[in-house]
C-alpha cells in the first residue's frame, strides 16, 4: 500500500476588512466567512499571486487577497 503525501500551506487571517466594494453596494463584501486570527489551509495561489484560494468558515473555497493572511 502506498501513501501519497502533499505539503500543506497554512496561513493565519490577519484582517477581515472588506475588500470588495462597488457603487450601489450597501454592504461591502469579501470577508464575511473569515475569523480573525484563525489558521486556514491555503488551497492555491491565483491571479499572479494576488489572491489565495481559502476554504473559509462556510466550508466553501473562495479567493481572498494575500494581504489578509500571513504564512504560519
Amino acid at each position: 500500500m502506498t501513501t501519497s503525501w502533499q505539503a500543506t500551506t497554512l496561513v493565519q487571517c490577519v484582517s477581515v476588512k472588506p475588500w470588495l466594494t462597488y457603487p450601489g453596494c450597501e454592504e461591502p463584501g469579501g470577508c464575511h466567512d473569515l475569523t480573525l486570527g484563525r489558521i486556514y489551509e491555503m488551497q492555491g495561489i491565483e491571479a499572479n499571486g494576488a489572491f489565495y484560494r481559502i476554504r473559509d468558515d462556510s466550508g466553501d473555497d473562495y479567493l481572498y487577497p494575500v494581504s489578509h493572511f500571513r504564512p504560519v
